[in-house]
């Protein structure tokens, strides 16, 4: 029998690398507070490696797309949200176009939320954009 509690929000936060970056940190800093708000997180970067892999706390989901640049990932990024199905996508203003590429060929009803680089402003944007924040 299937249970009746409803799943964790799941959220995909695509970022097109893990250098050590203002916006980037603040993508990061997000990442954590959405998991102290009890809040699924993955991480999902062209290339895993950067000097803000090892910041990110271990409960946040790392996937590494194997891609060198970030215009390539669309495919790979709409196979992860085909998988996964988070029930929504952040992703950083100059590459917001990949994460519109990759829903559609992910046919995936997840919401898109294009950060703008300050943790707080981008945690009230997803808060806001979820179907039900418990």
């Amino acid at each position: 029998m299937p249970s009746l509690t409803p799943a964790p929000l799941a959220v995909a936060l695509f970022l097109p690398d893990l250098k050590d970056r203002p916006d980037r940190r603040s993508a990061v800093d997000l990442a954590h507070r959405l998991l102290r708000a009890d809040v699924a997180v993955d991480v999902v970067a062209p290339m895993g490696g950067g000097p803000l892999r090892a910041a990110l706390n271990p409960a946040v989901g790392q996937i590494d797309l194997a891609k060198r640049h970030a215009a390539t990932s669309a495919l790979a990024l709409a196979r992860v949200m085909a998988e996964r199905q988070p029930s929504l996508l952040a992703i950083p203003r100059e590459v917001a176009w990949v994460g519109r590429l990759a829903l559609w060929l992910a046919r995936s009803d997840a919401r898109l939320v294009v950060l703008e680089g300050d943790a707080e402003a981008d945690f009230a944007a997803i808060r806001a954009a979820v179907p039900r924040w418990d």
